[in-house]
């Protein structure tokens, strides 16, 4: 059996594995579904042609040649097995229809197969119906048994040794192997400093000093000057054109008379110590100012004069604490004007998790959502401390005991939640987070949504909001396919929808097409800035990796070659057997076995001859 390969290595995840599933408890299941999805390689076993129903009732249009979205529809109350039909733009066309869908839905369901559709040059169609072909991909120990199902269902599958499969439009998605080649993160992200480098050095800019106080870095200006320019930016989306007075998409052929919309937001990928968050509490201080981009002079300075608030003002939110009721504020007597003697006291009370200053305001407030994981919770509490001035940013963290009042958390700037708490609430319809329409969200440590069938993944993908950031010094941990979750929560049509990003991005990349590639870097170029340390942006010296080698003891030699001996043996037979695919939760354990005794044997289990299985049957991970 030939292993799964992805562009960006994607075997390092059983090096990574015990980091890597060191997660929520409710992500565990869904990684490794996710990872034994992924394990072997998939191949164009053929299409079928069927019909989209019920183009009356949507608003979608497509074109001829156009390839279409299809995601099924397990909840539909009306048909269980459907399979609804996208266009670029993500609205619906319509469904396909219920004997192909039938059919189509169980080998979906059970991971046997996955979809691409594609109508054809030639279709005229009718107000109800219009012909599609559903490219069929399958692992190909399972090519036998999806040919089975598909007849027996009543579809004809045409194949490669079909006559007629040359001159269908499946030759448009059967990408040639031209090599397969492992990608690194900063190849994929190669086009992102091409690109600023033909439009010129980033524009530095000057955060608002009546609410930042720290110093900016240049490269962190330049970056400020970046996410202001992407959340006000009028440009066509990538791999949009104008033409014939309409605009059309060249990878899949939509053509519409109406502009699409800019995307506004993107993936800010720094690499970690690059001072990310203090970057972006100045986007979000621009907000609290009230100050339009296109007052902003070329020297980067902003040329507005803002009124200062009298410090008397501030008054004191009390959050997690016994006397409040549901995290909401309890505000100081208005007769009050005692003013906080030090900012150390300041950020004393932040750090305790007690209190957040802020000050009360009549006018709009403009509301950023910040998700972040609980390690990092206190990162931004310390950080809005030491680089904001007391009382100009006004703060809620909604974790723990909190509000249940959407209209209690429009008072705020910011907003603190964590993904856990998200996820949460994310099946109770009536959570406050649900009900506004936020100014800004921000993802914090972004790849923890890498999984995008997981709770948490869904959880922020469905808010709604004007602006989406994705913050993340790894955008890609385990393979390419963790971009799918960005660009999910980004809403960036159509590598929003699972089966054009396959499409467009994932099988080319896995199959060494060179187009893939081109495709995500340019993709990237265009949503991303991200920069390394190793440029000398903060003057720090280059870094060295050193590699010391420990000798194990005597003890501990004999019990690790002994074990590698045994996995060495049980790899080869599965191996043998084809059934690498079945069994990679007990691979990955062997792996952290013979890492642990390189650590120490007392994190090992007193029987490690427990963790070889006698027959093929998947050992649990968590022993």
């Amino acid at each position: 059996m030939e292993l799964y390969q992805d562009p960006v290595n994607f075997f390092m995840i059983l090096d990574r594995w015990p980091q890597s599933s060191i997660q929520a408890d409710d992500e565990t299941d869904e990684s490794l579904e996710l990872l034994l999805s992924q394990s072997s390689e998939t191949y164009l076993l053929g299409f079928v042609i069927v019909n989209i129903v019920g183009l009356q009732h949507y608003t979608g249009s497509i074109n001829g040649r156009e390839m279409v979205g299809l995601v099924r529809e397990p909840l539909n109350p009306h048909d269980p097995n459907a399979i609804k039909v996208l266009n670029t733009r993500t609205v619906q066309v319509g469904y396909i229809e219920r004997s192909a869908a039938s059919v189509l839905a169980a080998l979906i369901d059970q991971n046997l197969i996955s979809v691409e559709g594609i109508v054809p040059n030639s279709s005229r169609g009718n107000r109800y119906k219009i012909p599609v072909q559903i490219h069929i991909f399958s692992h190909r120990e399972a090519f036998e048994r999806v040919k089975s199902t598909i007849s027996r269902g009543g579809l004809q599958l045409l194949s490669n040794d079909d006559a007629s499969f040359t001159l269908s439009e499946a030759i448009v998605v059967k990408e040639r192997k031209v090599g397969r080649e492992g990608r690194s993160l900063d190849e994929i992200f190669k086009l992102v400093d091409e690109n600023a480098s033909k439009k010129g050095a980033l524009e530095p800019l000057e955060p608002p000093k009546d609410v930042i106080k720290s110093e900016l870095f240049v490269h962190q200006k330049e970056g400020l000057g970046w996410l202001i320019h992407r959340e006000n930016s009028g440009e066509l989306p990538p791999f949009w054109e104008e033409r014939d007075g309409g605009y059309l998409n060249v990878l899949t052929n939509y053509h519409t008379k109406k502009r699409p919309n800019p995307l506004r937001g993107g993936i800010f990928a720094d690499e970690m110590g690059l001072g990310k968050t203090l970057t972006l509490l100045s986007l979000i201080a621009f907000d609290k100012c009230g100050v339009n981009p296109s007052l902003i002079d070329s020297g980067g300075a902003y040329n507005e004069q803002f009124e200062g608030i009298d410090e008397g003002d501030v008054k004191w939110v009390v959050l997690g604490n016994k006397k409040g009721k549901r995290g909401r504020p309890i505000k100081n007597d208005s007769n009050s004007r005692k003013k906080r003697s030090t900012e150390d006291t300041h950020l004393d009370k932040i750090a305790k998790g007690k209190f957040v200053g802020g000050l009360e305001r009549n006018a709009d407030v403009k509301t950023t959502l910040i998700v972040c994981p609980p390690s990092v919770f206190s990162t931004w509490v310390t950080q809005l401390a030491e680089h904001t001035i007391p009382g100009r940013l006004k703060v809620y963290m909604y974790y723990g005991e909190r509000t249940y009042e959407a209209e209690e958390l429009r008072k705020y700037d910011i907003v603190l939640t964590t993904y856990s708490t998200l996820a949460s609430e994310e099946t109770w319809s009536e959570s406050p987070i649900k009900q506004i329409e936020w100014w800004r969200v921000i993802l914090d440590e972004a790849h923890v949504i890498k999984n995008v069938n997981a709770q948490q993944s869904r959880a922020v993908t469905r808010l709604e909001t004007k602006r989406r950031w994705v913050v993340t010094g790894t955008p890609i941990q385990n393979g390419s396919l963790d971009l799918f979750s960005l660009m999910s929560f980004l809403r960036f049509a159509p590598f929003s929808v699972k089966s054009y990003w396959t499409s467009l991005v994932q099988r080319p990349l896995a199959q060494g097409n060179e187009k893939g590639l081109l495709r995500l870097q340019v993709l990237m170029a265009t949503i991303s800035l991200r920069r390394t340390k190793d440029k000398g942006l903060i003057g720090l010296p280059p870094k060295t990796i050193e590699t010391c080698f420990v000798e194990l003891s005597a003890e501990e030699r004999e019990l690790y070659d002994q074990m590698e001996n045994e996995a060495k043996s049980v790899v080869r037979n599965y191996i043998h057997a084809d059934s690498v695919a079945r069994n990679y939760s007990a691979v990955l354990t062997i792996l952290l076995r013979l890492r642990q005794i390189c650590t120490d044997l007392a994190l090992c289990p007193s029987d490690l001859k427990s963790i070889f299985p006698s027959t093929n049957i998947e050992v649990p991970l968590n022993l």
